[in-house]
């Protein structure tokens, strides 16, 4: 239960809302907090699991160390012999890790003779004091709660996102979000802008927040912020309804900032930022002033282009609720979706996963170092994968030690029909490039939809937005069909042949669908 939801607590929570508000943490700040975690990372690893994991003995991870015999004092020789990364490599190799799976308490942790039945709530950090709750945004689902801390915000979060706004230029930009209400998304931004004493201009919420279940110390908690905000003669926004129909209000919004100071950022999706980019395109407007800072999704190709052609700078993030923000925008990018992963918060290692029907990616393993992570990371599965290498750049990340880069970040989140899997990002290209170059429109006019029919049977609709204009069908599914069997494609992925047998892919006009965390896919399930 969050403290906020006892009256007795309100004084000292009002008091910890003062300070988050009152004390605004400067650039200088972020970068001296992370410097001193990049020098004494070995050392926050070893407390993190003394504290959130040795010391509790139901949790998931000490089961898996006692069951792979090893203890917190063989761990921590590990560590001084070889480091972070390499013991938490040696622990995967002995069975010490959770899948994705695991983590989100779908399927039980098996390894030879240990059978754990877990709960997602039993991945949480058993010494965080929640001050509120927000949502993941699961894509299958309403996602789960995750409970969070003022402390985590100023701890982790607005750091982070204060040296991403630095990297990629922003200075003193105002900014608007356009972000879901209720997720850890568009919550966390708007926090995180309060600590850093820049409160957001506006906040767009892409679902209705006047419908968002929030408990009476999630309100609270927004209402003292505002108040205590007020106090230093800034003001946070409530957020404002403005879906996908109402980019128009947006673009206003970021139109009127830009008029008025000269520039504008934007914090949102690549999918909204595309839907932004072309409405201006339509108004005959260039977005120069105007710098994108995207995340939630994937910033594919399709949408980078789109996006890039209308003037606006870009610069992407990477961060998950369970988590937070675990790589920030490369301000000297050597791709258009180039990350530096945050390494005084983090260690990342890889694992091989299998896909139903053949081949493999390495889906990332995340651990956290931080005591204020709302959840215990500990050699966890995500749902992605990408490409990490080192590299130096040159931009501010770099000059504080992290060297890591990920790019091309995708999700494992697949389709399935007839019996066959489709890794969703196999798909992209043609989805958001190939098919609106041939048949008109954009890249987010176009999505696969699993859909299950009256006889219960799994099939595909390739949907195609009615702002297309006519198209001939047949001809769209023959050039669809014919560029997944093209030789250049990985067979372990697709095989296109049962598809067409069976019938299994029709297409259907209609808009794309949103998911229940606001984002807009080139693939739904």
């Amino acid at each position: 239960m969050s403290v906020l939801s006892s009256a007795r607590n309100l004084v000292s929570v009002a008091g910890e809302v003062a300070r988050f508000a009152l004390r605004p943490m400067t650039v200088e700040d972020a970068k001296a907090k992370i410097r001193g975690r990049m020098a004494a990372r070995e050392r926050l690893f070893l407390q993190m699991v003394r504290e959130t994991i040795w010391e509790y003995p139901k949790s998931p991870y000490r089961r898996l160390l006692e069951w792979a015999d090893w203890s917190y004092e063989g761990l921590a020789e590990s560590v001084g012999r070889q480091g972070v990364e390499a013991t938490l490599k040696t622990l995967l190799a002995a069975g010490v890790y959770v899948t994705f799976d695991e983590f989100k308490g779908r399927t039980p942790i098996r390894r030879d003779g240990l059978v754990l039945e877990c709960k997602a709530s039993d991945f949480d950090n058993p010494r965080v004091v929640p001050s509120f709750e927000v949502r993941t945004s699961g894509t299958r689902s309403r996602g789960s709660i995750v409970p969070a801390s003022l402390g985590y915000i100023a701890d982790q979060r607005a750091p982070a996102f204060c040296l991403m706004l630095e990297a990629i230029r922003t200075g003193a930009a105002p900014i608007v979000i356009w972000l879901h209400y209720r997720l850890g998304s568009g919550m966390m931004w708007w926090l995180s802008l309060i600590h850093m004493g820049r409160p957001s201009l506006r906040w767009f919420s892409i679902v209705d927040p006047t419908a968002a279940e929030l408990s009476a110390g999630h309100r609270t908690l927004m209402r003292l912020l505002r108040i205590f905000t007020g106090l230093r003669g800034a003001r946070a926004p409530l957020p404002e309804h403005a879906g996908f129909s109402n980019a128009d209000v947006v673009l206003d919004a970021v139109l009127d900032a830009r008029r008025r100071w000269g520039r504008c950022a934007v914090i949102t999706t690549p999918s909204a930022a595309t839907r932004l980019a072309a409405l201006a395109e339509r108004r005959g407007i260039h977005l120069q002033g105007v710098t994108f800072l995207l995340g939630a999704e994937p910033l594919t190709p399709g949408k980078y282009a789109e996006i890039a052609r209308s003037g606006a700078g870009i610069g992407v993030r990477y961060a998950f609720t369970e988590a937070g923000a675990v790589g920030g925008a490369c301000g000297v990018p050597s791709t258009f979706d180039d990350v530096h992963l945050l390494m005084d918060g983090f260690a990342l290692i890889t694992r091989a996963r299998a896909f139903a029907d053949g081949g493999a990616a390495n889906a990332f393993v995340f651990t956290s170092l931080l005591p204020s992570s709302p959840k215990v990371l500990f050699n966890a599965e995500s749902d992605d994968f990408g490409e990490i290498s080192e590299r130096r750049c040159g931009c501010i990340w770099d000059s504080l030690g992290m060297h890591t880069h990920i790019t091309n970040i995708r999700s494992f989140s697949k389709l399935t029909g007839e019996g066959m899997t489709l890794l969703g990002t196999d798909c992209v290209r043609i989805l958001e490039e190939v098919l609106p170059r041939e048949f008109g429109g954009r890249s987010i006019d176009y999505q696969l939809l699993e859909v299950e029919d009256d006889d219960h049977l799994t099939r595909l609709h390739l949907v195609v937005s009615p702002s297309v204009g006519p198209i001939d069908e047949a001809r769209l599914l023959a050039r669809f069909v014919e560029e997944l069997r093209a030789p250049s494609r990985p067979r372990s992925f697709v095989l296109t042949p049962l598809w067409e047998e069976a019938g299994t892919i029709k297409v259907v006009r209609r808009e794309p669908v949103v998911s229940a965390g606001g984002k807009l896919l080139p693939f739904h399930t």
